[in-house]
């Protein structure tokens, strides 16, 4: 007679599933975000990046290469963290950069000029011609300050490597 009872399986979130246990070092990191509300998550285990490197969709940037300002909340999150006594390896700041956002140097179509056509008078062709110029070089200046802007409104991410290797997200932010 089989006499155990039954339990219904324990629900874990997508995270918790798909990270493997974490480290002590990690788990300190979720502890000290636990017990100030700081939604600290693991989020993997990898090597600690050196240089700027793309993940799919993913630009991974270590912090002290990155030029995004770190709002005061995630400063002060740093803090915590060193002041409770942890030492990760480093910082790395994540932006969303999907491909569309900017193709490989090889492969950038060149600027074409903006074709103007202007109707003026015979007595005005210098006027005309000035006018396409700088219709053109105005076009040249807005479509890359356009391009900033839609790289500029996606949200980084601050994550931290432990020791051993284990990314922990300590904060994200906009950057409007």
């Amino acid at each position: 007679m089989n006499t155990s009872i039954a339990r219904p399986p324990v629900k874990q979130s997508l995270a918790q599933r798909d990270v493997p246990h974490p480290s002590y070092a990690a788990g300190r990191l979720v502890a000290l975000g636990t017990a100030h509300y700081w939604p600290f998550q693991v989020l993997g285990r990898a090597p600690m990046v050196a240089e700027p490197v793309r993940l799919g969709d993913w630009l991974l940037i270590p912090a002290q290469q990155d030029s995004t300002a770190i709002p005061p909340r995630a400063m002060n999150r740093i803090h915590a963290i060193f002041a409770a006594g942890i030492r990760p390896q480093g910082f790395v700041v994540v932006h969303e950069a999907p491909m569309l956002l900017k193709a490989p140097a090889a492969a950038q179509p060149q600027p074409r000029p903006l074709a103007v056509n202007i109707s003026v008078p015979d007595s005005t062709p210098d006027f005309a011609a000035a006018l396409g110029t700088g219709l053109s070089a105005l076009a040249s200046i807005i479509f890359p300050m356009m391009m900033f802007a839609a790289v500029a409104i996606v949200d980084p991410i601050l994550v931290t490597v432990t020791e051993d290797g284990y990314w922990v997200e300590i904060d994200r932010w906009d950057t409007e």
